[in-house]
């Protein structure tokens, strides 16, 4: 993510493939350095223990301008030890680290961070930040989760190339609080090519937050339809080490989205390969600015769907 945008949002003008992308109900994501080893951290409530204590699975608190190394900045490996993987292609041997829930502070300015998880699809955040004076709109923090395709191995197996999958899709239901002086989006965050491409969605964004991308030196591309809901493609740079977002016209907090019918139009402009493999699908919120009061963002559903 570039430092000053984060993910990206909606708009217009171009030709567009035809598949479905956001199709929901609907309401009202720069991005961090690549982390293919994620820190843990936290503290992990014994299975026993949670139903009668009423505890979350898993809770973490991360200090202020803390890094992803330190105790409480880390994540919660939150895969099935056993039995299918969600998401992942058929016979995959499931691990718990294949899926992550992450607190994600990846700039240094971000304020504390506090994660309760009662599973991979039910957990919140309650953050706290303040829009650097030196940096404005800057993103500070990206909490989210994490369908991690690089833990499969180098290379990955042929299932999770890009020409190899009929179909890529994703559910998601997330609640952001409308609040005036909250400067943040909720979005996808795709890296594929061994963290060589990053791909944005923006779904959802607050009242503070600037949709109009120029501002962050990117270029549109053009409108696109998936589904019948309209995004704006952006780009800064070009090519497999390109920015890229898509930004949808509208503010919706639950929906699917069809990631392949995406990615397929990146490749007809030659902005990536057609083999490109998935290397990580996470979902949350890049926060620049909560107004230095601390700002709770949920998640109930994100599932991602993999066909060959």
């Amino acid at each position: 993510m570039a430092a000053g945008c984060g993910g990206a949002s909606a708009g217009d003008n171009s030709p567009a493939p035809s598949k479905s992308a956001v199709s929901s109900s609907a309401a009202a994501p720069g991005t961090p350095a690549p982390t293919p080893t994620r820190a843990a951290a936290g503290r992990l409530v014994p299975a026993g223990n949670r139903a009668a204590a009423g505890n979350p699975a898993f809770t973490a608190s991360c200090p202020a301008h803390a890094s992803t190394s330190a105790p409480g900045c880390g994540s919660w490996a939150a895969g099935p030890a056993s039995g299918h993987v969600p998401g992942f292609a058929p016979g995959q041997p499931s691990a718990p680290n294949l899926l992550g829930v992450n607190q994600d502070p990846w700039s240094g300015g971000q304020g504390p961070q506090v994660l309760n998880a009662s599973s991979f699809q039910n957990w919140s955040v309650t953050v706290t930040d303040t829009d650097p004076s030196n940096a404005s709109g800057e993103v500070l923090t990206y909490p989210d989760a994490s369908f991690n395709y690089y833990q499969v191995g180098s290379p990955p197996p042929a299932q999770y190339k890009l020409n190899n999958i009929t179909s890529l899709t994703s559910d998601f239901t997330e609640s952001m609080p409308q609040l005036s002086d909250l400067n943040a989006e909720a979005a996808y965050d795709m890296w594929l090519n061994n963290w060589q491409t990053e791909v944005m969605v923006w779904v959802d964004t607050s009242p503070a937050k600037d949709r109009d991308l120029t501002v962050d030196g990117m270029t549109k591309v053009g409108p696109y339809t998936y589904g019948g809901q309209g995004f704006s493609l952006w780009r800064s740079g070009n090519g497999i080490t390109g920015f890229y977002v898509f930004l949808l016209d509208h503010n919706e907090t639950s929906g699917t989205v069809d990631l392949k019918a995406m990615l397929e139009t990146m490749v007809s402009l030659g902005y990536i390969p057609a083999a490109s493999p998935l290397t990580e699908i996470p979902f949350g919120w890049e926060v620049s600015d909560t107004g230095g009061k601390p700002v709770t963002f949920s998640m109930s559903r994100f599932d991602v769907n993999l066909q060959n």
